[in-house]
């Protein structure tokens, strides 16, 4: 039944198309009317008088105009919802930067632990360390020397001791519980 429908729906349009008349204005056009069509459509008198007055156009397409240099720089461009920082402002808190004394330097400390904890073992009742300096593993048990200028002295109080030995000066590194 639909099939039927379908096909009476589809002969009667092409019937349609066949006979319609030519010389009637299409559907979509120009924008051009004239005084006759504009009257047998009905429009109020004050639109009738308003579109006689004005000059017929037709419609044109423009061409897609291109992008200018400083417009497609900025069509990709990072945005924010922050307001700008003023220069002047970033300007003062440089120099106030710029005026601060540089820290200074003891010659007596030693420089800070290269360490990292990573873990500790219990081998045959004896303690070891898993440190991780720069990207190389260490184990360490107390006594052993490390990077042959620190001496593993043990746990103290829950964080591992370290002896700086150039300056005989101990080091500290906390690790948190060591169950």
């Amino acid at each position: 039944m639909k099939k039927a429908v379908l096909g009476a729906a589809a002969v009667a349009t092409l019937l349609a198309a066949l006979f319609a008349p030519e010389d009637e204005g299409s559907i979509v056009g120009p924008a051009t009317a004239t005084t006759r069509q504009v009257e047998r459509v009905a429009i109020a008198p004050l639109a009738a008088a308003t579109a006689a007055a004005q000059p017929n156009r037709a419609l044109a397409i423009e061409p897609r105009r291109g992008l200018d240099d400083e417009e497609a720089a900025t069509l990709f461009a990072k945005q924010s919802w922050q307001p700008e920082t003023p220069k002047k402002i970033m300007l003062d808190q440089q120099a106030a930067q710029a005026a601060l004394p540089a820290a200074r330097v003891d010659a007596n400390a030693p420089p800070p632990l290269p360490f990292q904890f990573l873990g500790r073992f219990v081998d045959e009742g004896k303690a070891a360390y898993f440190l991780q300096t720069g990207e190389r593993n260490v184990v360490a048990r107390p006594g052993d020397t490390l990077e042959e200028r620190y001496r593993f002295d043990g746990v103290v109080q829950g964080a591992l001791q370290f002896t700086y030995l150039p300056l005989n000066l101990k080091q500290t590194l906390a690790v948190g519980d060591l169950n």
